[in-house]
């Protein structure tokens, strides 16, 4: 008896300091409403992406990569820039936390995309390059720390592409996984291949 009472209060309580972490959480996100809207749905005008329903995981990941200078401090870089600034009213490790844990509890808006490209020649130089790390639906793989790229703006992957291959994401010697991705952006051999890898991105489900 002891032993189901014990199995059933341990996912309550686990459930419970989720349900508190979040609440947390959604305190802190009010800073971050003014870029990237109140349910996380993002602002192209500001160059803010949608993040609402991201996974905690992946956000938490890039807010400490902020925090910490590994991204948002090489020149050039001025959106990168600004969140390297507005991170600092998130002071610990545990405050990023609850804020990525809110985030992905929100509904996962996704942005119009208006992407023309020959999808077949995408799909395969996705499959061939992307889709080993960042997997073959887009959904990331947590277990090797490759964020979702399916449902987030396709104007801000585009963006983030061109910084990884100019170096402005990716040069921190202690971002390895951006400095794999600064490599890898020399696979896709033309302008004309990489947008239809960003117009096969869109097509994928959410």
């Amino acid at each position: 008896m002891k032993r189901i009472l014990f199995a059933l209060v341990v996912p309550i309580l686990a459930l419970a300091a989720a349900t508190a972490h979040a609440a947390d959480g959604k305190a802190l996100f009010t800073t971050c409403q003014a870029c990237h809207g109140s349910m996380g749905e993002g602002n192209r005008q500001l160059g803010a992406p949608n993040i609402g329903g991201m996974d905690a995981w992946s956000v938490e990941r890039q807010l400490n990569n902020f925090a910490n200078g590994l991204r948002g401090t090489a020149s050039g870089d001025g959106y990168g820039a600004q969140m390297h600034v507005a991170v600092t009213v998130l002071a610990t490790p545990a405050d990023r936390s609850a804020v990525a844990t809110y985030i992905a509890s929100l509904p996962r808006k996704v942005p119009p995309a208006n992407v023309k490209g020959d999808l077949g020649n995408g799909s395969n130089y996705y499959n061939a390059v992307c889709s080993a790390c960042h997997n073959a639906t887009g959904f990331g793989n947590q277990a090797m720390n490759v964020p979702r790229l399916a449902g987030i703006d396709i104007v801000y992957l585009t963006r983030q592409f061109a910084a990884f291959r100019a170096g402005t994401r990716g040069y921190h010697k202690d971002d390895k996984l951006g400095r794999q991705m600064h490599a890898a952006t020399g696979m896709l051999p033309d302008a004309k291949t990489e947008q239809d890898v960003f117009a096969y991105i869109a097509s994928l489900k959410p």
